[in-house]
């Protein structure tokens, strides 16, 4: 394997971090960053990650499972995975999407709806779902009947915000009131853009907040995919019991994932693309996948185009309605006053 020099570290790093600002809708998306920026930012470590690892890179190939004794066979607990949820993390490169694209199988095998909120536009190009909505609003119409894949990449980060806690509103209410209800299973990409530290105690995303601690009750479990695991809030870590790490050189993140692997978490530095830690039930092994292939045809559903609602004068509450009369009425004499005594 070649490591790629500082210079194409330092290109690449730039690259991705103009694509972010660029998905983003970030006016300062075409200003190049500092140096010290980008290795603060994670940039420096992501770069050299998918340098080094991406399959599609000439530095790299994919883990070949038939050399490494100390690898096992792909793994997936799906009744853990509806009564939790599941984490996948690593950075740029590590194969997190393909590894969620055989889970979303297994749960679409077993009948479960499978809900992706994307905005790399991967899912609707290689995942085995075949139904896919381009959205251009933060606005779902209805609960979907069918898994399906949502591209949000239009989407600025707060709209994809906005988006996320009015469906996860509306996902809770419809599943609260159905008798007969659906499992539905949530798949969040770059999960940091919701669940960051301090996510599960604020106002903003209660409706998502209460979807993630209480959709267990109504059939509704999620995953969250993220390149920065140590980011995501303590509290919503709790809840996904099932874990797959993969590559990071991230100081915050080995230190923090030594909490569940103990000392195999200096094991995720030497991580190859397609190798994950695999955490559940307090057990740790190493396991790999190849890269995800399927051919399926893709059919996209169109958005409906949504008016905005009219906004209603507000109503004058009673004092206000007093006031405002007993004021009128001041007016109307004050005027008749003058205009006697004038006359005089």
């Amino acid at each position: 394997m070649t490591t790629p020099n500082k210079q194409q570290i330092v290109e690449k790093a730039i690259e991705l971090w103009h694509r972010d600002r660029a998905k983003s809708d970030d006016p300062s998306f075409d200003i190049n960053p500092e140096i010290v920026e980008l290795r603060e930012s994670g940039y420096l470590s992501s770069a050299k990650s998918e340098l080094m690892r991406n399959p599609e890179s000439k530095n790299v190939e994919w883990l070949d499972t038939s050399k490494d004794a100390e690898t096992s066979e792909f793994q997936f607990d799906l009744e853990e995975a509806m009564k939790s949820g599941v984490l996948v993390s690593g950075t740029t490169g590590t194969g997190k999407s393909d590894l969620a694209m055989y889970l979303t199988d297994q749960l679409m095998k077993e009948g479960v709806l499978v809900i992706v909120f994307d905005s790399s536009q991967d899912w609707q190009k290689r995942s085995s779902i075949p139904l896919y909505e381009t959205l251009t609003i933060p606005y779902i119409d209805k609960i979907p009947e069918n898994s399906v894949v949502f591209d949000i990449s239009r989407l600025s980060v707060e709209q994809r915000q906005k988006l996320i806690e009015g469906f996860s509103q509306k996902l809770y209410q419809d599943q609260v009131m159905n008798l007969f209800r659906k499992e539905y299973f949530l798949i969040f990409e770059e999960g940091g853009t919701y669940f960051k530290e301090g996510f599960m105690r604020g106002k903003r995303f209660s409706n998502t907040s209460m979807l993630m601690s209480e959709g267990r009750n109504y059939d509704v479990r999620f995953m969250v995919i993220t390149q920065f695991f140590a980011s995501i809030d303590k509290t919503a870590m709790r809840y996904m019991k099932q874990r797959y790490f993969g590559y990071t050189d991230e100081k915050n993140d080995v230190s923090y994932v030594k909490a569940f692997l103990g000392d195999q978490a200096s094991k995720l530095k030497d991580l190859r693309a397609g190798e994950f830690m695999y955490y559940n039930a307090g057990k740790t092994t190493k396991i790999s996948i190849e890269p995800y292939e399927c051919e399926n045809t893709k059919t996209e559903i169109p958005q409906p185009s949504i008016l905005p609602e009219p906004k209603l004068p507000q109503p004058i509450r009673t004092n206000e309605s007093v006031s405002i009369a007993l004021a009128k009425l001041a007016i109307i004499a004050i005027f008749a006053i003058a205009t006697i005594v004038a006359l005089r």
